[in-house]
């Protein structure tokens, strides 16, 4: 729900750094979502609405803890919730990131099915650096809705464009109304005959909060992979020239311990030194 392709040689700048990601968490990336026959894209009904969380998006990250407070707050098992911290992890560290944006208008329905993430090459799955993290919420998830209208309200606050967010709320709209719902992990996928307009069953389970609520992350820092210093870059709402001028900072040294970015010899692709991560405060 969330892309447009990378311009130019920007997956070459992406490679070393995503596997030294690779390295250290074990996570779901586009490549694998699309080719596991057991990944969430492609157990999911061909017709099943879907939400496609990539790492360079600015508030997924913090849209994944949100579905482990909700799906932690339905009984999922920790398997499940390590899964998706798992994931989580790797989207803060991704360095590529972005606000959202809105498709060209009739490029993709405004509603992506399964179907349509798997095949269409306008996809966000497709369009995702093969090795960039990403989270899927598909419609039978009984908490997909409401994390999906989280999403909305994040990328609102992060100065999304307003078409991006209606974009996604008619998604969750579309969730809303998909029948055979089910707690992740626990009930096996329902097979709906086709979509409704009636509320999920399900829907009305009461929640046992047995976690604090995740903060809205709204503060982008710059951090030093050498020597650990952070600085504050900006937050909410971003605008454009404020995103191209941290992506250019993060191309350039440390301000703090002067450390450069180094070319690795073997590729001859560069590495960055400068990162950044997202805060609340």
């Amino acid at each position: 729900m969330t892309t447009d392709p990378l311009p130019g040689d920007a997956t070459d700048s992406l490679d070393s750094a995503a596997r030294e990601l690779r390295a250290r968490i074990r996570y779901v990336s586009a490549r694998d979502e699309l080719t596991a026959p057991d990944s969430t894209v492609n157990t999911a009904r061909l017709d099943e609405p879907v939400f496609v969380l990539r790492a360079r998006d600015m508030v997924a990250s913090t849209t994944v803890a949100y579905w482990e407070f909700c799906a932690r707050n339905r009984g999922v098992p920790e398997d499940k919730l390590e899964r998706a911290d798992r994931q989580r992890r790797a989207m803060e560290a991704w360095l590529d990131k972005r606000l959202p944006q809105p498709r060209l208008s009739g490029e993709l329905p405004t509603v992506r099915t399964a179907h349509v993430e798997r095949n269409n090459p306008n996809g966000v799955l497709r369009s995702c650096h093969p090795e960039e993290p990403v989270f899927c919420l598909v419609a039978s998830d009984v908490v997909a809705q409401e994390v999906v209208e989280f999403w909305a309200f994040n990328a609102l606050r992060n100065g999304a464009k307003p078409r991006k967010v209606d974009d996604a709320l008619a998604v969750a709209r579309a969730m809303a109304a998909w029948t055979g719902k089910r707690i992740v992990g626990l009930q096996e996928r329902h097979r709906p005959a086709a979509l409704s307009d009636d509320r999920p069953a399900g829907g009305d389970m009461t929640s046992v909060l047995s976690t604090h609520r995740p903060k809205h992350a709204k503060v982008t820092r710059i951090r030093c992979l050498a020597c650990g210093h952070t600085e504050k870059m900006g937050e909410p709402p971003y605008s454009e020239e404020l995103l191209a001028a941290i992506a250019e900072t993060c191309e350039g040294p440390c301000p703090s311990c002067g450390a450069e970015p180094t070319q690795d010899a073997a590729t001859g692709q560069s590495r960055r030194v400068l990162t950044t991560e997202m805060g609340d405060g």
